[in-house]
């Protein structure tokens, strides 16, 4: 039996903010963000009323800015996990997910991609909420390849020149906070640089971020533990996969240093040639990795960060590991 105060059952109402104006007409416990709310701050406030004289209001503690869509969301904006390919003719590849963990028909969306030696897909770069993709071609200039949000393509244009001092482009997502998806690019020395984006297809100031990255393979890997923080993935040339955060201030954690990061989640990766992670497969909420290796096997690894609550990153787990892939070894780039 339930019984209550004087003032009955307690009433709720609900208020949200766009940095910190209240959002006309919204007053339910949910809200979902629009194209209009990328890179603004949105917060929620609930007042529990049990009577005149008995009111209480609680704020979000965190509230935070929204990003620009993520790799993760897949290139025909339906929610599920994409991967690009491109094979030895030059052809551009995507290998859509039905978000259950099986493949749908592979589709070619573009040739002539051999001319480009570093892809990459930093999720909405131009603010148009699609998928992007960066392609930078052997005299250093890099080319935004517009999604259009169903599988193909808006246009493309040439966003920066000198960029063949990279050897590796990672796409983390949104790494400084500012709402737009940024690149950090690592030189041959090993230092790495953020270069935020713009959020309308160009960048901001780029600056030096880390040193002492040499012998590290990185990928960008978004939200990967399941919280507001950003993860990139490195592969060590002992073969074990790190964990490196930020808290999307513009910094890793530890600075950038090699030495700083949260643990490793793997080992044997060494034997792979090619690792990424470009969404959740089988559609339990968690993102999950892919390696490829010699034999040209696609294993997905199935992430697990239900105990990384509790126990940090030593509770990370990986689910399974099931192979889900032949013949991938002749392809000339997958990301």
């Amino acid at each position: 039996m339930i019984t209550f105060g004087p003032g009955g059952p307690p009433t709720y109402s609900y208020s949200w903010t766009r940095d910190g104006t209240p959002i006309a007409g919204v007053n339910g416990p949910s809200y979902r963000a629009a194209q209009s709310d990328l890179g603004h701050v949105i917060a929620a406030a609930v007042t529990i009323t049990y009577d005149a004289d008995s009111e209480l209001t609680i704020k979000a503690q965190n509230p935070l800015r929204i990003a620009a869509a993520a790799r993760a969301r897949g290139f025909n904006s339906d929610g599920t996990l994409d991967v690009f390919a491109r094979d030895s003719a030059g052809r551009l590849l995507l290998y859509p997910t039905d978000g259950h963990g099986n493949w749908q028909p592979t589709q070619v969306i573009g040739w002539g991609w051999n001319v480009f030696n570093l892809l990459v897909s930093p999720g909405d770069f131009d603010g148009d909420g699609t998928v992007d993709v960066l392609a930078r071609d052997g005299q250093g200039r890099l080319f935004l390849y517009q999604g259009n949000g169903a599988g193909g393509w808006k246009a493309s244009f040439q966003i920066g020149q000198g960029w063949q001092g990279f050897n590796e482009l990672i796409a983390p997502g949104d790494f400084n906070g500012d709402g737009s998806n940024d690149i950090l690019a690592k030189d041959a020395a090993g230092n790495m640089f953020l270069y935020p984006g713009s959020g309308r297809g160009g960048w901001l100031t780029p600056r030096k971020i880390g040193q002492g990255w040499n012998g590290l393979n990185s990928v960008g890997a978004g939200h990967f533990l399941g919280s507001s923080d950003l993860v990139v993935l490195s592969r060590s040339s002992w073969g074990d996969l790190q964990v490196r955060t930020t808290n999307r201030n513009g910094w890793f954690d530890e600075y950038g240093m090699p030495g700083g990061f949260a643990g490793s989640i793997g080992w044997g990766w060494d034997s792979m040639a090619r690792f990424g992670m470009p969404g959740d497969f089988n559609g339990d909420g968690y993102s999950d990795v892919y390696g490829i290796d010699g034999g040209g096997r696609l294993t997905m690894y199935l992430g697990d960060t239900y105990f990384y609550w509790w126990q940090g990153i030593s509770g990370f787990r990986w689910k399974e590991s099931p192979v889900v892939g032949w013949g991938w070894g002749g392809l000339t780039a997958v990301f």
